[in-house]
């Protein structure tokens, strides 16, 4: 029951974020390796250069989350309408919100602008970073087209290199579900005035715990994930 309940109530932020396995409680470091430069002409004399590349890290250590609550025997026994039977839904919903919560704080951190990155100490959502819109707007062709180009046009860690990042899915809150369907549903057009560009293109990901009008778009986590999570 507990199982079950804690599926239900997963965080769709699971989706977009790369789950790991520790084997202790001491910090966890991620590597970012970046692009090797590009190759260079063999000399007729066959000298072969070095080739360069970069790297940043970033850590993070595992926490302990539990809780108790305790049932005297006299309350289950006058238990008629068996909502003891309940607790161990509640529970593993409990479990879900609290890994939902970690994540989500992470990702909307100091106002949404995400946590400091090793890299550069510069926030996760940063102009230099090339991932924050300039002006916040409602999801729709235009600003989705922003959104590609900005994943299209990304850099490795030379700032030079792109890494094709390819837009999979769009995260959005309650206020947005229905406006981002619309946007992203696929349509039979008679003209390619009416082709959307986006249908079929993106997973539409609906964060309850999100408020306001704040949308992300993210690559295939198994490709280049964002947010990393860890199990003992």
């Amino acid at each position: 029951v507990l199982a079950g309940a804690y599926r239900r109530a997963e965080s769709p932020l699971k989706t977009i974020a790369r789950q790991r396995t520790a084997t202790d409680f001491r910090p966890l470091s991620v590597l970012k390796l970046g692009e090797f430069s590009g190759l260079k002409k063999v000399s007729e004399h066959g000298e072969i250069k070095a080739m360069t590349t970069g790297e940043a890290k970033e850590g993070y250590a595992l926490e302990t989350f539990g809780g108790t609550f305790a049932l005297s025997r006299k309350a289950i026994v006058n238990d008629d309408l068996s909502a003891f039977g309940r607790w161990s839904e509640m529970m593993g919903r409990a479990a879900a919100e609290t890994e939902a919560a970690q994540l989500l704080g992470l990702l909307t951190q100091a106002s949404g602008a995400g946590p400091v990155m090793g890299e550069d100490s510069k926030r996760l959502f940063h102009a230099d970073h090339g991932n924050l819109a300039q002006t916040g707007a409602a999801p729709d062709e235009s600003t989705l087209t922003a959104a590609r180009k900005a994943l299209r046009t990304m850099r490795g860690l030379d700032g030079k290199t792109p890494i094709s990042a390819t837009p999979r899915y769009i995260l959005v809150g309650p206020e947005l579900e229905t406006d981002v369907e619309k946007l992203l549903a696929s349509i039979y057009a008679t003209s390619t005035d009416d082709v959307n560009p986006f249908g079929g293109k993106l997973s539409l990901l609906v964060e309850p715990r999100l408020t306001g009008n704040g949308w992300y778009v993210f690559a295939d986590p198994a490709v280049m994930p964002v947010l990393e999570f860890a199990y003992l």
